[in-house]
């Protein structure tokens, strides 16, 4: 979807060329009802300019004073559809490459910097907003300007009084599968190579904007844009149950297509197919889909495996539509039939896992409902260490979030208790991605079954 219709297209549409509805009979609008309900359009959605804006207004008066500058992503992504900085993308819409934004924390006015393209560049790969007339009011800022102008911009800004402060992220940025700690912990690992001692992006721009501003105070922004995401607007909330929809279909027909000797990756092309049918731009991670000793390596992604009677298969996997992510996991057996090992863990985890989901309501701390869970796993003899509640999720499947923070309606998150015993080849993960609400937690992935019966009932029809 182009930017454009990003920032302006806000609803879906029913389409139809057939007669006025009030020339049609009752039970046809009763079957079409059901046919909308049970089948979701292939159509994506997107915000208008509206939510961004808000956005920044919010994060403006949360900050006070000073200027925020964010930095969107400056290079392709290798090998797959482009997605731009979570941070940057939240804040604007724009999917420009090498974009930045600037905004005044005491009046919240907002200014976009976009790099002037060459012709070549418009003619192969499309213009930015500099290309387009009145695009500062169109998408809702005060200015858009060339790249360019960004350092006498800056410069200006300096009021030659104590205390001028850029707000800036100081902390790892997260990507669409990677929360800001697993970023960290990915650059660590990097780290131990003696040849790979490169600082990032973001410490290379904290670094040059230290030495080309050296009368400014750079603080983290972060902890606020990350209390800002972590509650989910009106119309995130909207295309999170969209995505959840698709999601839980695309897995509910990789069960169906489940047989012994067929192979993992079978299982992930038809579930990849349902989503890239039905309009998602991407995966919100690359699909785990684990069978017998696999099941145990929890983020095994190689999915070449032929499936054997017997064996269990773990599918963790999702879609991403409009820059947000859903996170869905069930566990069967390839042959359609648990053994009594395997059927006493599903159950257990899958008690734990809707013990979990009734017990959240806003005002609720995370350690009562982690020892809901943690009661229900010793009760059957399991070891309580992996049940857990799970994580946030929303521009990132590990989104940024504070967990010390109790429950408050509008947050989105994955609980998936596991049973994890290696010794015996035995995974039981059951997750589903779930919004708090005023009075309790929604399932934004319904439409796949996990009770006993009607899972099994999946398997190979």
């Amino acid at each position: 979807m182009g930017m454009r219709d990003l920032a302006t297209k806000s609803v879906i549409g029913l389409r139809s060329s057939g007669p006025p509805r009030g020339s049609r009979p009752a039970w046809v609008l009763v079957l079409l009802a059901l046919l909308w309900t049970a089948s979701p359009l292939a159509e994506r959605m997107g915000y208008r300019a509206e939510e961004f804006a808000a956005r920044r207004q919010r994060l403006a008066q949360a900050l006070g004073s000073g200027t925020i500058v964010l930095f969107g992503a400056t290079s392709p992504t290798p090998g797959v559809r482009f997605r731009q900085d979570n941070d940057f993308f939240y804040l604007t819409g724009n999917e420009s490459l090498n974009a930045v934004l600037v905004i005044d924390a005491a009046t919240s006015a907002s200014h976009l910097f976009l790099p002037k393209l060459g012709a070549t560049e418009v003619r192969y790969e499309g213009g930015n907003w500099l290309e387009e007339p009145d695009a500062a009011r169109t998408y809702g800022f005060a200015t858009v300007q060339p790249l360019q102008a960004l350092q006498e911009f800056l410069a200006r800004r300096r009021t030659f009084t104590a205390g001028d402060v850029l707000w800036v992220r100081l902390s790892e940025r997260d990507t669409v599968n990677q929360g800001r700690v697993d970023v960290a912990i990915s650059h660590a690992r990097r780290l131990a190579n003696p040849f790979a001692q490169h600082p990032t992006e973001d410490a290379m721009r904290v670094s040059s904007l230290r030495t080309q501003f050296p009368y400014y105070e750079l603080r983290d922004v972060t902890p606020q844009l990350d209390r800002l995401r972590l509650i989910k607007t009106p119309r995130e909330i909207e295309i999170l149950r969209h995505n959840g929809r698709i999601s839980a279909e695309a897995v509910r027909r990789a069960i169906e297509a489940t047989r012994p000797g067929g192979f993992e990756y079978e299982l992930e092309a038809e579930a990849t197919y349902w989503m890239v049918k039905h309009g998602l731009q991407a995966a919100a991670y690359p699909a785990i889909v684990a069978s017998g000793p696999m099941g145990n390596q929890w983020h095994y992604e190689n999915s070449g495996r032929r499936m054997q009677a017997g064996e269990l298969v773990v599918m963790d996997y999702g879609g991403s539509l409009d820059h947000l992510t859903i996170d869905i996991t069930r566990t069967w057996p390839v042959s359609g039939r648990f053994t009594d090992a395997q059927l006493r863990a599903y159950r257990t985890a899958l008690e734990a896992q809707k013990a979990i989901i009734a017990a959240i309501r806003p005002g609720v701390a995370r350690d009562v409902v982690r020892k809901v869970a943690e009661d229900i796993f010793r009760s059957n003899g399991f070891d309580p260490r992996y049940a857990y509640i799970g994580h946030y999720v929303g521009l990132s499947v590990h989104d940024v979030g504070d967990w010390s923070l109790p429950f408050e309606a509008g947050m989105v998150m994955a609980i998936e208790p596991i049973i994890d015993l290696p010794e015996q080849q035995l995974h039981i993960r059951v997750e589903d991605t779930i919004l708090v609400t005023p009075t309790g937690a929604e399932i934004l992935t319904p439409g796949l079954p996990k009770e006993v019966d009607e899972l099994l009932a999946l398997i190979g029809n």
